[in-house]
């Protein structure tokens, strides 16, 4: 799956979410969308080296836990083997800009970035 597909749903999750309190449930087609959670950090510069953001540098940092980081983190795999960390019940899985972790202490969480001035996905962690 490419990642802006991946991105797309996520957006279409996002506003279903939103317009979910206004429609009927008996009015949605298949499931109904469910609540995200997570945060996201808006910045400028990169990373690892975050600036107030601009209009011509505009980046969004995503972090999903729960429902979605596990099916996310399920549908990416296997692990991979070059991880940020060594503990025993670390897992890491990547595809594209999307990275997804596992640990028994904290569960799952899913990283993705947005470049809003390009459109494009980018990373949303570091190690």
């Amino acid at each position: 799956m490419k990642i802006d597909a991946v991105l797309v749903v996520c957006a279409l999750a996002i506003f279903s979410d939103v317009r979910a309190g206004e429609k009927k449930s008996d009015e949605w087609q298949g499931a109904p969308p469910k609540p995200l959670n997570g945060d996201y950090q808006v910045y400028g510069g990169t990373l690892s080296e975050m600036l107030p953001p601009t209009k011509k540098d505009r980046k969004i940092a995503f972090m999903f836990k729960g429902g979605l980081a596990r099916d996310l983190f399920n549908q990416i795999g296997p692990d991979s083997k070059d991880t940020c960390s060594a503990a025993s019940d670390y897992r890491e899985r990547a595809r594209g800009d999307i990275s997804c972790t596992y640990t028994s202490a904290q569960g799952y969480a899913c990283y993705l970035g947005l470049n809003v001035v390009t459109g494009k996905s980018t990373q949303g962690s570091i190690c």
